[in-house]
């Protein structure tokens, strides 16, 4: 499982989140993305069995479109880079769009680097696991999402600074 989380980490995430240039450590927001897909989902599925959560890193259609009609009129330059990631299939419309976070993992990557970035949660440090943990479930999974700041998240967060 490591060398997909590595590949993934360095063929997908990091790419997406150099585009994006969001503020920040980019090292630490590097590892807290691959650890959130480590985390959601452990890269093995792309839709929530019996939900509506959808790509590695488990977005939900009304959390995608909220990104977009929210969070991204105030930062152009970020909506412009997601995007270009979006599938041509939806032509450039990404209202209702939310099922190409199952189509194409770098469109999914950016909306989940989006969610994180738009809640007031601050960037964790790099290489602290621990901090990461809490950090997504603060930020991303939030106080009704299933995750907890465990030691099996916890050290899935690891496994994601380690690849």
């Amino acid at each position: 499982m490591t060398g997909l989380i590595s590949d993934l980490k360095a063929r997908i995430i990091l790419p997406v989140l150099t585009a994006l240039a969001l503020p920040g450590d980019p090292v630490a927001r590097l590892q807290l993305a691959t650890g959130i897909g480590n985390a959601e989902t452990g890269y093995r599925t792309k839709v929530q069995s019996g939900g509506p959560a959808l790509g590695f890193w488990q977005a939900e259609p009304a959390t995608h479109d909220d990104v977009w009609l929210r969070s991204l009129p105030a930062h152009p330059d970020i909506g412009r880079v997601l995007l270009g990631y979006l599938p041509a299939r939806f032509g450039g419309r990404p209202i209702g769009a939310a099922e190409a976070m199952v189509e194409c993992d770098a469109y999914a990557a950016g909306v989940a680097a989006v969610v994180f970035f738009r809640s007031p949660v601050p960037l964790p440090p790099r290489d602290d696991p621990v901090a990461q943990c809490a950090a997504w479930k603060r930020g991303y999974n939030t106080a009704l999402g299933a995750g907890a700041v465990d030691r099996a998240h916890i050290a899935l967060f690891q496994q994601a600074i380690d690849a």
